[in-house]
């Protein structure tokens, strides 16, 4: 029959990698969505390794996205890239 989608923001305990450390998706835990004006397409951007900004890049034609972390931002999870 139909499928279900779960869009629960419980987030999941990080998952270990075979090097024993957490899996790039575990070690973020944390996300942000934004739709790419240039091709219509969503996609998610994690924090960078550094913490200080969420990176990403479109799925389609790869152009990148940067939302720094700071004091005084926006609690706001998801955003539009045009």
């Amino acid at each position: 029959k139909g499928q279900q989608l779960d869009l629960s923001s419980d987030t999941p305990a990080p998952a270990q990698s075979s090097a024993g450390g957490p899996s790039e998706a575990g070690r973020t835990g944390q996300f942000l969505g934004i739709r790419f004006d240039c091709c219509g397409v969503y996609s998610r951007i994690y924090p960078n390794r550094h913490g200080d900004a969420y990176e990403g890049r479109c799925p389609k034609c790869a152009r990148a996205v940067r939302l720094a972390i700071g004091p005084g931002g926006t609690s706001s999870r998801f955003f539009s890239a045009s």
